[in-house]
């Protein structure tokens, strides 16, 4: 360790030697793990529902939450196109 600090002192204050930075652990880039803004993977839309299915949907989506309604709306979707192929 003393040998290595003795070679960084004896560099001048700009130059960097090669045999100094260690690049066997280089940093690779990262896969973009960020997780995406709901804004970025759902639009909002206007529909009409039906009065008695929208006195349904609201009193279901109170009873479990924020956001319950669009997985509620999302998930009858994915089964109405699923059927439909």
């Amino acid at each position: 360790m003393d040998e290595l600090k003795n070679r960084i002192r004896s560099t001048s204050g700009g130059s960097v030697h090669p045999e100094l930075i260690d690049t066997s652990q280089e940093d690779k880039p990262k896969a973009n793990t960020k997780k995406k803004k709901f804004e970025e993977t759902h639009t909002r839309d206007t529909v009409w529902i039906e009065n008695a299915l929208k006195k349904r949907l609201d009193s279901q989506s109170a009873e479990n939450g924020r956001g319950e309604k669009t997985r509620i709306i999302n998930e009858a979707l994915r089964l109405y196109f699923n059927e439909a192929n």
